[in-house]
């Protein structure tokens, strides 16, 4: 049965399994935890090793797909960068960053 996971990601925990991390990868510890097969987790979007926050996972390429649309197309799901400094002087600004995921027709 489909299923999608919201996974709290901390930071420098990489998402696939790869080299030294084969075993402490976010994929695979969740679906050890999950008890489910490896490398049946499909991430819906990017997050990079250093970066923390919420990863949106699936076990069916169908809502993989259909969540990923969500996320590229008409704004209906944003993604929101915080970036935490301990030292020095912040000026303050808002950026919008606009990418595709995928090609725009």
């Amino acid at each position: 049965s489909p299923k999608i996971f919201c996974i709290d990601k901390p930071p420098t925990v990489p998402v696939h399994p790869a080299g030294p991390f084969y075993a402490n990868s976010l994929l695979m510890m969740v679906e050890a935890q999950e008890g489910l097969p490896p490398k049946s987790l499909i991430p819906c979007h990017r997050i990079d090793r250093a970066t923390s926050g919420v990863l949106i996972c699936t076990n069916m390429p169908s809502v993989a797909s259909a969540v990923q649309r969500k996320i590229s197309g008409g704004g209906k799901v944003k993604k929101l960068y915080l970036a935490r400094v301990k030292v020095g002087n912040v000026c303050w600004y808002e950026s919008t960053c606009v990418f595709f995921l995928c090609p725009q027709n």
